[in-house]
């Protein structure tokens, strides 16, 4: 009996042994953690079969994917980070990193990712560039496009005055609206960056460095692009109520047919069956103004690597393996967007009308300005829009007293 209870004495001791063992070297494993933004469409099976395909080709580093409904992520990782416990990578919206760049809280991704990585990826969307360097990888880019109602015109416009042109011709034949307009304000200002984007303007100069200079929307091209705009509503080919419309109050008047153009984002072909639309649609690139070329807004969600976290490295590693075509091809489809990498933006799935459309865009695009206090810098623009939409202000007065303050509210951030 006594022999008995040392042998089970002795198998118990290997036993905990060999699991005391496992566990040290786990924990001497470095761990990635990762805080996952969840998408419409984004499904946990993706993410554990990505966790799992990258620890069977790394057996030596631990990942930890977090799933975090996209409202909450905000919160949860300041709050990490105001407790000393950042993670190594966190998906962001890109007008955070200021933000997070004046905690000193991230590093720029292209000390960890592979060249490769950052080659394949579209220029254009790389919205996290702050003064030359590269603060976060686009996640999830859209740039915009111009949808077409094949019911009231097939004309693709080659310029900005073609669009017009045809607009003004769509209302004398159909008593349809010809291009969508919102012009209440509101917190997008998405319809003026598209104008003054196709005139090859700017909101700010930019300095040699990278930095930004002087507001500049009051160039001769923002005061074509808003003339431009005037010049619209003048025509009354925009909805009679723009004025009292936003981005989601106006575009559903393109859903249900009751107009020929409007520049819109990745949504729109689930938003015109949700709609319940009928009409065919061609989608092509938002014209530049003659003389200029096609230079659409693009808008991003980006990921971004921490500097306080322990495994910088093996976050790298990771981000490589996510940015493979496997992977990222297949969290573009799941969400809906168009790709940020060029070789996903040529693999069949992406290759609908729809995706053709927004990966040409995505090669040209443009972002907003990365600089702080943007968010009020719109509001004042917006003000500026609408006293011109309202006769109250030239374009180029409201422009000029726009950009006066914008500069002033800029010099109380430097």
């Amino acid at each position: 009996m006594k022999k008995v209870f040392l042998i089970s004495a002795l198998v118990l001791v290997i036993i905990t042994s060999m699991v005391f063992g496992a566990g040290q070297q786990e924990a001497a494993k470095p761990k990635v953690t990762v805080f996952w933004a969840l998408y419409d469409g984004l499904t946990e099976e993706y993410r554990a079969d990505l966790q799992s395909a990258f620890m069977a080709e790394y057996p030596d580093i631990i990942l930890d994917i977090v799933p975090i409904p996209w409202d909450n992520v905000y919160d949860k990782l300041t709050t990490s980070l105001a407790g000393g416990n950042a993670p190594e990578l966190s998906v962001i919206g890109t007008r955070w990193a200021l933000e997070l760049l004046s905690m000193d809280a991230i590093e720029p991704v292209d000390k960890y990712v592979s060249q490769a990585t950052l080659d394949n990826i579209f220029d254009g969307t790389k919205e996290a560039l702050i003064d030359g360097k590269l603060w976060g990888l686009p996640v999830a880019a859209g740039a915009r496009i111009l949808a077409i109602n094949n019911d009231l015109t097939k004309k693709v416009p080659a310029t900005m005055e073609e669009m017009r042109a045809e607009a003004l011709n769509v209302v004398r034949r159909t008593g349809k609206y010809g291009i969508i307009m919102p012009g209440k304000k509101h917190t997008e200002l998405t319809d003026f960056g598209y104008y003054l984007y196709a005139a090859g303007g700017d909101i700010f100069e930019v300095n040699p460095d990278g930095s930004f200079g002087k507001c500049a929307i009051n160039s001769p091209a923002g005061v074509k692009a808003l003339e431009f705009m005037v010049q619209l509503a003048k025509d009354k080919v925009v909805p009679g109520g723009y004025l009292s419309q936003t981005r989601m109050e106006a575009h559903p008047v393109f859903y249900a047919g009751d107009a020929a153009y409007v520049m819109i984002g990745a949504w729109v072909d689930s938003a015109l069956q949700q709609a319940g639309a009928k009409f065919d649609v061609t989608y092509a690139q938002i014209p530049g103004f003659a003389g200029y070329k096609s230079a659409p807004l693009v808008i991003t969600d980006s990921i971004a690597i921490f500097k306080d976290a322990k495994n910088k490295k093996e976050a790298g590693i990771f981000l490589d393996f996510f940015y493979r075509d496997e992977w990222k091809a297949k969290f573009d489809e799941l969400i809906g967007f168009p790709p940020v990498t060029i070789s996903a933006s040529k693999l069949p799935q992406f290759q609908s009308p729809l995706y053709q459309a927004l990966n040409e865009a995505a090669g040209n695009a443009k972002p907003w300005p990365l600089i702080e206090g943007f968010a009020e810098m719109t509001d004042i623009i917006w003000d500026a829009i609408s006293m011109a939409y309202l006769g109250q202000k030239t374009p180029k007065k409201a422009l000029d007293d726009a950009a006066r303050s914008i500069d002033e509210l800029k010099a109380t951030y430097e």
